[in-house]
């Protein structure tokens, strides 16, 4: 597992990175086969969302596809948007976000891999005709109007001229348009640091909405639908990651090399070396014999102070006086 990781940040290498949008693709080709073999099925799936979007009165794409076409240079403007930003944003913010924010940018990969692959299976097994194509209805096909202007196919929607057969027609529900846009603005406004980055990535969702619906290419329904799906796969991310770092991957949330059982944090210091005392020995064979250790007690102690001989007792001179009286007393008896 180590050789699929940079030891480094943690993240995945880059072949295996290139190895995810290899397997978008043919999982996105895999769609468009089922697809074409289900045009009938697709344009009931594009009736009834539109009848159900007339029964909830949240049909705006037919009133401003009508509008767009009354404004030739906003309409061109609208093609080159919807032919161009969707494929060139947000790459560009995978490898901004690999290069400025890496402790955050697995998390918003996988959140992006997985809303792709949920609308992917969307795709095949609700094959939903744009508005431009259903039948019987009066909505203009802009990018086919004004092909003249751009390098798209008059056919194939964003597709260039010539690669009509990459794209999938039928890919209407969930809108993959919206929910990347959704998840462009969220980064923009989340890590921008610039005001007008925060501003754009705030416009970016609403912008592509608009242009989606007036150059009727999805359903309000389908935009909705794609909103929720990115909102579930971040929600399943977020957990993901919180469970990773409860049960001891830490340092995967950050964009570090998961450590598995590492739940508990250690103190700094907890791997620092340890001095561990080593058992002494028995005393005899450490220990001299005490005459060797300790010099004799005379040429340790200091010589003991000269005691002053006792003083004579004091004789008092009334006993001067008694001795001579009393002398004088014996004389006298003899």
């Amino acid at each position: 597992m180590r050789r699929l990781r940079n030891q480094t940040t943690g993240l995945l290498v880059w072949w295996v990175e290139v190895l995810m949008l290899v397997i978008l693709y043919y999982s996105y080709t895999g769609t468009r086969a089922v697809a074409d073999a289900s045009t009938g099925e697709a344009m009931r799936m594009g009736h009834d969302l539109l009848r159900l979007e007339t029964f909830l009165h949240l049909d705006p794409e037919l009133g401003l596809n009508r509008w767009l076409q009354s404004v030739p240079v906003l309409a061109v403007v609208c093609c080159y948007y919807y032919a161009t930003l969707h494929f060139v944003v947000t790459p560009a913010l995978l490898v901004w976000m690999h290069r400025r924010h890496p402790p955050r940018y697995a998390q918003a990969r996988w959140t992006l891999v997985i809303t792709t692959l949920i609308c992917l299976v969307g795709f095949f097994l609700f094959p939903t005709a744009p508005p431009r194509l259903l039948t019987g209805t009066s909505y203009v096909d802009t990018m086919s109007h004004f092909e003249g202007w751009g390098w798209w196919s008059g056919s194939a929607s964003a597709a260039p001229d010539g690669l009509e057969g990459l794209t999938n027609q039928y890919a209407a529900l969930p809108s993959l348009h919206c929910a990347w846009s959704l998840w462009c603005g969220f980064l923009l406004v989340r890590f921008g640091r610039r005001p007008l980055v925060r501003v754009l990535g705030a416009l970016y969702p609403a912008a592509t909405l608009f242009v989606v619906m007036s150059t009727s290419n999805h359903y309000l329904l389908d935009a909705v639908a794609g909103w929720a799906v990115l909102g579930g796969a971040a929600g399943a991310v977020a957990l993901v990651a919180g469970w990773r770092s409860r049960v001891g991957f830490v340092g995967s949330a950050a964009g570090q090399p998961a450590v598995p059982g590492a739940g508990s944090q250690l103190a700094p210091n907890a791997l620092a070396p340890v001095s561990v005392p080593l058992p002494s020995p028995p005393p005899s064979s450490l220990a001299p014999p005490p005459s060797s250790l300790a010099p004799p007690p005379s040429s340790l102690a200091p010589p003991p102070s000269p005691v002053p001989p006792p003083a004579p007792p004091a004789t008092s001179s009334m006993a001067m006086r008694v001795t001579p009286v009393a002398r004088a007393d014996g004389a006298h008896a003899n």
